[in-house]
């Protein structure tokens, strides 16, 4: 029988992760993982702000990452290159197998 955790683990790459569902290839660090990219839930970690016009988050990005595909822990500061493109981390939410990591774009 399987533990809760590698039941979850085993749903996240059949499900969540799989690559003909939600998870596309993306270069993070020099490295093609599968990652989740979704900026809908911009608009959910909004935090009740107000959005005033189309486009306000088209900088800013939310990923999801398995965790057995990082050699670090990801922290708000920190700057990788994801895509060819050097992005800050704004915030990092762990979860069970994963991480959530909000990049922020350069401003104006």
């Amino acid at each position: 029988m399987r533990s809760f955790q590698e039941q979850l683990e085993k749903d996240f790459d059949s499900a969540f992760f799989n690559l003909d569902e939600f998870a596309e290839i993306h270069t993070l660090d020099g490295k093609e993982i599968p990652v989740v990219v979704d900026n809908e839930t911009l608009l959910r970690l909004n935090m009740g702000k107000t959005v005033d016009s189309d486009g306000i988050f088209t900088d800013s990005i939310v990923i999801f990452i398995q965790r057995k595909h990082l050699d670090y822990e990801p922290v708000i500061g920190q700057v990788i290159d994801f895509d060819g493109v050097t992005w800050p981390i704004d915030n990092v939410l762990s979860d069970t197998g994963g991480y959530t990591v909000i990049l922020r774009g350069n401003e104006g």
